[in-house]
């Protein structure tokens, strides 16, 4: 049992290598039996096939991810104050986020880099999809709050660019920045930008 284990770990490991290295697509089951000194049949043993041996690598980053956003959205729609907000709360969910993202460094580059061909091709759509629903009941309710009125189209077009905005401040961010330190410091800038203009698309209409 143990030396199952030991076994599958070698494999994970000797596939990440290969799949950072060379990219889903291209990587071979072949190299990473051979570097992991397995035969492919021990590799079947443990995993059905490509993808789910891709899936071992970064489903556990990714499972964390989700968390980190989940939780705060549920925290946020609770204690959600329509005028005010919960600035202070978002900004210790983008260091929760940074955290998770540079705990994981690797396994986020392969994904947003290297992922095509994989069940995890399309993921930034999956988290962008994710946010732009949260925020869209937040929209909704700050709109509320101040006008009593439903989303227009034009709100729901902004919100979805913004849900896109917020991940591509975090890709940016983990794509530049060195290390977590640095990356908060940026993040500051960043996210007062992000608030900023989130206020101003709720305290005027939009043209």
């Amino acid at each position: 049992m143990e030396q199952d284990k030991q076994t599958k770990q070698n494999l994970i490991e000797c596939a990440k290598k290969e799949f950072i290295e060379k990219g889903y697509m291209k990587a071979s089951l072949r190299t990473i039996c051979k570097n992991a000194g397995v035969t492919t049949g021990a590799l079947y043993f443990f995993f059905q096939d490509k993808d789910a041996l891709f899936q071992s690598v970064v489903e556990r980053p990714i499972q964390e991810l989700f968390f980190v956003l989940q939780s705060h959205f549920s925290q946020e729609l609770q204690g959600l104050d329509p005028e005010k907000g919960n600035i202070e709360d978002d900004f210790k969910a983008v260091q929760g986020i940074l955290a998770t993202a540079y705990k994981y460094k690797e396994e986020f580059e392969l994904v947003l880099n290297r992922a095509q061909g994989s069940q995890y091709e399309n993921i930034v759509d999956d988290i962008v999809e994710l946010i732009y629903q949260h925020y869209l009941e937040i929209y909704w309710r700050m709109k509320k709050y101040r006008s009593a009125r439903q989303l227009k189209q034009e709100d729901k077009f902004i919100v979805h660019w913004m849900a896109h905005d917020h991940i591509d401040m975090f890709v940016h961010l983990l794509t530049h920045c060195k290390d977590e330190k640095d990356a908060r410091k940026q993040a500051r800038n960043m996210f007062n930008y992000m608030i900023g203009g989130w206020r101003a698309t709720i305290d005027h209409d939009i043209i």
